[in-house]
């Protein structure tokens, strides 16, 4: 626990660097990316103010795309919102994935998923669970849905549940967990607190725990590419919780991908800790 109290330090601590804007990105057909603030626009195209107060004219036959991207300003530098901020490692955030937004990842190179945003509150996930030598009949799917409620000042709630439905022959076995999120912070650094109850399915029968997981979960922004993320997840009834593993990565963020390295450490580890790798693309 320890561990953990030094996380929320450093996500609360971070928070006095980050002051949220919104700017207007414009990508050409040739690739070129342009970043400001658009101050006329008409039936020709746009005309774009930098932050350095360039003004830049784009014809409106050059345009690929228009977006509004969330930003802020560190020390001078312009640093983009990490684009992966409805997730941690497995964990969710009570961050929606929002409107038409859409990305696939690969958690641990064995559970590859499709997520998109439906509206600004909802969000669905779908994958599945594939081991080498594992029969297609066999494949666990994963199905998540999550719903979250309209910001309110540095805090944001969430609910949802995921369901992994393993088909058989002859019976259907399934299970997954309910749970609720709680974050604390913005689309840089934030702090998410979970409470899940899982539960198992066999066929027409449903069978929900008593006492939830906690999960607490943490992203700490350190520079424009790369940030800092962490999950513990904390079974009812243990008996010493600081034997449990802590999951830590760095997440090394593009405008479009991330990759997250890392490893899941204990207090008496030796040696090597077990691998953790992500990988994340948006497709728009």
């Amino acid at each position: 626990m320890k561990h953990i109290l030094t996380i929320c330090v450093l996500v609360f601590s971070t928070f006095i660097f980050s002051q949220n804007n919104q700017l207007v990105e414009i990508e050409t057909n040739d690739g070129n990316i342009f970043l400001g603030t658009i101050i006329e626009e008409n039936e020709d195209g746009y005309t774009l103010k930098t932050q350095d107060g360039i003004q830049i004219s784009v014809p409106i036959s050059y345009v690929k795309n228009v977006s509004i991207i969330e930003t802020a300003e560190v020390e001078g530098q312009v640093w983009r919102a990490d684009p992966n901020k409805s997730m941690y490692l497995f964990a969710p955030s009570a961050f929606p994935i929002e409107k038409q937004k859409v990305y696939c990842r690969d958690f641990c190179l064995v559970f590859p998923s499709y997520n998109r945003g439906f509206g600004n509150n909802f969000s669905l996930q779908a994958g599945a669970f594939v081991f080498p030598g594992m029969q297609f009949d066999n494949i666990p799917v994963v199905l998540s849905g999550k719903f979250s409620l309209p910001q309110i000042g540095p805090a944001r709630l969430a609910s949802g549940m995921m369901y992994v439905s393993v088909p058989g022959q002859s019976t259907s076995f399934g299970a997954g967990f309910a749970f609720g999120s709680a974050t604390f912070g913005n689309r840089f650094t934030h702090f998410t607190a979970s409470l899940g109850w899982g539960y198992f399915r066999d066929e027409n029968e449903w069978d929900f725990a008593e006492k939830p997981i906690l999960v607490l979960a943490s992203n700490v922004r350190v520079t424009n590419s790369f940030a800092v993320v962490a999950e513990y997840w904390l079974p009812p009834e243990v008996d010493d919780p600081t034997n449990l593993p802590i999951a830590i990565s760095g997440r090394f963020i593009g405008r479009r991908f991330a990759v997250d390295v890392g490893g899941f450490f204990t207090k008496d580890m030796e040696g090597i800790p077990f691998p953790l790798i992500n990988f994340t693309y948006h497709l728009k």
